[in-house]
């Protein structure tokens, strides 16, 4: 059993463009590696992977585009995430919905939380300075790509070290195209 979750990987070129906005470590905050630079579409937890690949194998994703613009946080007592923002498309919400509904039916607890598209940039304890996650924040204007084209989800697993996650790819899921597929 591991920890599992669902996500979309991004392309190399828009995660360097994506390291271009980064905080730099720093007492209280920690980059994601350019390694770790994804979107979950749903946070499983620890479960067998088996079960969770005959719950999902069959979706496939229509192809869509995502925007990403913008920075933001989520805080909380203990700390928070800054991330990028992506735009909700309905490509994305559907696969995220259809996921989710997979999941929950094949009795596999997934996150309840609202889905909101993001790709985590750095995390944060709580006393950081103020004037760094503000800094970080003032970019926002300046962070608009070109649409990414999504093709695929991903199976992930992650290990958590004092370090930061160590993630895996477990399973890749492809769009249609091979008739066997059906499309969400």
């Amino acid at each position: 059993m591991k920890r599992l979750f669902l996500a979309l990987d991004i392309p190399g070129a828009v995660k360097d463009a994506l390291l271009g906005f980064q905080p730099g470590p720093g007492a209280g905050l920690r980059p994601v590696s350019r390694e770790g630079l994804h979107l979950t579409l749903c946070f499983i937890g620890v479960a067998d992977i088996e079960q969770v690949h005959r719950a999902i194998r069959l979706l496939r994703p229509r192809e869509f585009s995502l925007q990403i613009r913008g920075l933001g946080r989520y805080g909380h007592a203990k700390g928070g995430v800054l991330w990028a923002g992506v735009e909700p498309c309905k490509g994305i919400l559907a696969l995220q919905r259809r996921l989710s509904v997979a999941l929950s039916q094949a009795d596999i607890p997934v996150d309840t939380k609202r889905f909101r598209p993001h790709i985590t940039l750095a995390r944060y304890k709580a006393g950081v300075s103020k004037c760094r996650i503000e800094r970080f924040l003032q970019q926002s204007d300046r962070l608009v790509l070109d649409p990414v084209r999504i093709r695929q989800f991903l199976l992930f697993s992650s290990d958590t070290r004092s370090e930061g996650a160590v993630y895996r790819i477990e399973r890749r899921y492809p769009p249609i195209g091979n008739g066997r597929n059906r499309p969400i």
